[in-house]
């Protein structure tokens, strides 16, 4: 047993993006930072792991939150560094009842393959619309890190800043985004569907159950996708560094066990090659979902969790399949979504998602072979049914994965494909130690919203929380925006 008396002034329990923005900025305002990983490896869900030369992204597989200086341009610019990217155009392929559909950054362009595929709807208004309100949405929360607002004087800085934005968006965050369509798009099953998939990449949530503002968000994550060359803990690693040139500390493989508060002190237990260790802190920032930290916790933080963990109990696992290939031909995009009725029949999933190695990146490609990530939801019922035949499940998934593939990317000559792993949220739960291996956070549902959803602040003054299950969530872009607005919140203490 070890016993490390230097008392923090923070300590991180998690060095996913969230864990690792929050530690990074506070130590660049000279505060004493530790950040406790169980992983051996920074990033989350966000991370990677090898295979025979090959480098596979675990689950999160696309940046964006660069337009409209954007969360992941701003952690650039706060930490002044520069991550090899590259702008992906189209964004993404969906492939859809036989359409093709290349969701391209150039606006006209994209408003004229929707009037090919979708006609007689108007696109050029409604997507003219989902455009503004979506850069509003990023400008007020960029200008305004209280947003949404936790206490009445967050309120208060509303009224007396940001009135006219706040109140031209408020309306957008009562209404479904369906309800906001018009009669000629809400009629199209097909052109619903459609949109309803990409919400569920973005969002977790179809059209009906999404509010409008958050929707407009999340359907223009796929105009502003970017590759990160050697994969997406890249990010991750030039955080950590930056943290440790302004004196944070960080250390892995070491998972918290318990977090007891004596006076106004924290003590965390953490576990290291069976050893226990515990280590002191004036204030405690916890990046793990909800439903894990009320193992963790005691007294009225443990009963508040658990009351939380109740409230917000929607949520998502994640089934996934990872392989090689080599193809004949360069792919016209990195990313492509795939529906399919095999796989709805299968898990009650309308989709997969394949996102694919950048031929030239040689960090993450062996011998001209391109890694692949595959991803779907599954809800956490489904999986429970799954597990009693969970071996003959994985098969018949394997199977619906590389029948997709072979029947939708033909065209570019495939030549060979490599042996595949399936992941399931027991493989999430193993290796990220998050509860059930739910993944993606709380889904932006109407049921949350306006002010419901989960914050950074908890009745304890001296315990914050950052990560997907806290506002705004969802991906690299949402976690790393709830990190500024934490750490806004501590230095104006």
């Amino acid at each position: 047993m070890e016993e490390t008396k230097k008392d923090y002034d923070f300590i991180v329990v998690g060095a996913g993006y969230g864990g690792l923005t929050a530690a990074a900025l506070l130590a660049k305002e000279n505060y004493n930072v530790l950040i406790l990983e169980s992983h051996y490896s920074v990033g989350g869900c966000a991370s990677f792991f090898k295979r025979n030369g090959h480098l596979f992204d675990v689950g999160a597989t696309t940046l964006s939150g660069y337009d409209y200086h954007g969360p992941l341009k701003r952690i650039e610019e706060e930490l002044d560094f520069n991550l090899k990217i590259k702008r992906i155009d189209p964004g993404m392929i969906i492939h859809f009842n036989g359409k093709k559909i290349h969701r391209y950054r150039e606006f006209e362009k994209w408003i004229n393959e929707l009037n090919e595929h979708f006609p007689g709807i108007d696109h050029r208004a409604i997507w003219s619309e989902i455009e503004k309100v979506g850069e509003k949405a990023w400008s007020i929360i960029n200008e305004t890190p209280l947003f949404p607002p936790s206490k009445a004087k967050d309120l208060l800085s509303y009224f007396n800043k940001h009135l006219p934005k706040y109140l031209d968006l408020l309306p957008f965050l009562f209404k479904s985004f369906i309800s906001k369509m018009p009669k000629s798009a809400y009629q199209n099953k097909d052109y619903v569907q459609f949109l309803d998939q990409i919400l569920m990449i973005t969002n977790q949530g179809k059209s009906k159950e999404v509010p409008y503002l958050m929707g407009a968000l999340g359907l223009n994550y796929p105009k502003d996708t970017l590759y990160s060359c050697g994969g997406m803990v890249q990010m991750a690693h030039k955080i950590e560094e930056k943290l440790k040139e302004h004196g944070g500390r960080i250390k892995k493989r070491r998972r918290v066990y318990s977090i007891h508060k004596k006076g106004p002190i924290f003590r965390v237990e953490a576990n290291f090659n069976e050893k226990k260790e515990f280590y002191y802190s004036k204030n405690i920032i916890c990046n793990l979902p909800i439903w894990n930290i009320q193992n963790i916790c005691e007294g009225k933080l443990k009963k508040y969790f658990e009351k939380k963990s109740q409230t917000y109990n929607k949520s998502w696992g994640a089934m996934t399949y990872y392989f090689t290939v080599k193809f004949q031909h360069d792919l016209d995009s990195l990313y492509h979504q795939v529906h399919s009725k095999e796989l709805y029949s299968f898990i009650k999933s309308e989709s997969l998602f394949y996102s694919f190695s950048d031929k030239d990146d040689k960090n993450r490609n062996k011998s001209d072979s391109l890694s692949v990530t595959v991803s779907t939801h599954i809800s956490n019922n489904e999986f429970e049914g799954m597990k009693k035949n969970i071996n003959e499940k994985k098969i018949k998934f394997e199977e619906i994965i590389l029948e997709n593939f072979k029947k939708i990317f033909k065209d570019y000559g495939i030549i060979t494909i490599g042996k595949g792993e399936v992941g399931t949220p027991l493989t999430f739960e193993k290796y990220t130690g998050r509860y059930e291996g739910r993944v993606g956070g709380i889904p932006h549902l109407l049921d949350y919203y306006p002010f419901l959803y989960p914050s950074c602040l908890t009745p304890d003054s001296n315990f914050f929380r950052v990560g997907d299950t806290v506002f705004p969530g969802q991906g690299v872009v949402g976690v790393v925006s709830g990190a500024f607005s934490l750490v806004h919140r501590i230095l104006r203490r």
